[in-house]
């Protein structure tokens, strides 16, 4: 027997992953908020949007046909095809093709890959040492003991060594962040579009959303309409030398209506908020709005003024310094700030820091050969004296024991002494 789906769990689970997915840190040096609002919550409203139309096209009627002729009569399958893709509204002597009705769903679709593009751009652009920092201080950001000092000093030696060439970061960021604007402005003509011209001003025109049940006259059911007319003719080749004439209900029309307000609302508030945002990477040229993103709360330790501090360090780096300590500071104390901010502001602090750890000089040439030379074992020598030292002891009892004598008798002429 078939076992029963429990849709607690399975939302429970939907639920879940999603909530891990909105707590994760972003330690990427090209991503923002502003472009998980792209990538992530528009390509998954996209693609809900895609699940549930898709899922009412193939669980139920998404169109009735009746002829105008005999309304008793069953519509013929192949008519109620060709309604699908042809219906039309007449308005003053004009008709009207409703032409988007059967492809809503992989509109959805393919515009939800679309909002996918700056993210795969924005991982092409990272530094790489940049986003281990980011990260090394994210993952530590809620510790308070020496760790926390320890995460200064490597951004501190980092900072140190690399400044003044973080220019490049700066500039990524805002390009990929202007191809998010350019991806809104897209999906808002290529919906307007496909509705034919109403999708820009479709929430303005709608307001106050009066609905009128009777006649369908308001602006949605314009956009949208609920009940359509289908003419079957002789260039559809499936009537003979007649025209047929039906009139539908497209049933999934109520759907459209509310699915696309949601959106035409959400990219609205979307274009704008990445608007404001790129203007806010602009100002970060002004020497004023650099101070106010370094600006942080006065330890009660601190001996010199937070201004004076703050000012000394926008004038030793340039805009991607500035944009990436504006990321650090948001992993870091008020306190462990301000002393980042300490080390910065001395503009001696790069030649004592390179002073610790002075370049050593490898050899080359034929004194490098040489040293390998002494380790090779065709020339390798064993490491004895040419003249052994002599044991005198050792001798003298050799001497002394006549067995020994008898054994080695004595040379000739060693035998008689000479005169």
């Amino acid at each position: 027997m078939p076992t029963a789906v429990d849709v607690r769990t399975i939302l429970s689970t939907v639920f879940n992953f999603f909530k891990t997915r909105a707590n994760q840190v972003c330690a990427a040096t090209c991503d923002g908020l502003v472009l998980r609002m792209h990538y992530r919550w528009t390509f998954c409203v996209l693609l809900g949007g895609f699940l549930t139309v898709w899922y009412s096209w193939y669980h139920r009627e998404v169109i009735t046909c009746v002829s105008h002729f005999n309304a008793d009569t069953q519509v013929r399958l192949d008519y109620v095809n060709i309604c699908l893709s042809y219906p039309y509204v007449e308005n003053d002597s004009s008709r009207r093709y409703i032409l988007f009705y059967r492809w809503i769903a992989w509109s959805f679709f393919i515009l939800a890959q679309v909002y996918y593009i700056p993210r795969k751009v924005s991982k092409n652009f990272d530094n790489a040492r940049c986003k281990k920092l980011l990260e090394d201080l994210a993952a530590n950001a809620h510790r308070y003991d020496q760790a926390e000092q320890e995460l200064v000093e490597r951004a501190a030696r980092y900072i140190i060594f690399n400044l003044n060439t973080h220019n490049g970061l700066y500039w990524k960021y805002l390009s990929v962040n202007v191809l998010a604007l350019f991806v809104d402005i897209f999906a808002m003509h290529y919906f307007d579009f496909i509705l034919q011209g109403r999708f820009i001003q479709y929430g303005f025109k709608s307001y106050p959303f009066i609905r009128d049940p009777q006649r369908f006259t308001d602006y949605m059911s314009q956009t949208f309409p609920p009940f359509v007319s289908c003419e079957i003719s002789r260039e559809h080749q499936l009537v003979n030398r007649r025209i047929e004439k039906l009139g539908c209900h497209l049933t999934i029309m109520e759907l459209y209506e509310k699915v696309f307000l949601i959106l035409w609302v959400w990219m609205i508030f979307l274009t704008f908020v990445t608007c404001c945002y790129i203007i806010f990477l602009i100002l970060m040229w002004v020497p004023y709005v650099r101070v106010y993103l370094l600006r942080t709360a006065k330890p009660a330790h601190a001996s010199s003024k937070v201004g004076m501090v703050i000012h000394a360090v926008a004038k030793n780096c340039k805009i991607g310094d500035i944009y990436l300590l504006y990321r650090l500071k948001g992993h870091l104390s008020h306190a462990r700030f301000y002393e980042l901010m300490t080390r910065l502001s001395d503009p001696r602090l790069f030649n004592a820091q390179t002073r610790q750890d002075p370049p050593k000089v490898i050899p080359d040439g034929k004194d490098k050969i040489t040293n390998n030379q002494m380790d090779n074992l065709r020339n390798r020598h064993p490491n004895m004296p040419k003249d052994p030292p002599v044991n005198l002891e050792y001798l003298h009892q050799i001497l002394e024991n006549p067995e020994t004598m008898q054994k080695h008798p004595q040379h000739p002429a060693q035998r008689t002494p000479m005169v």
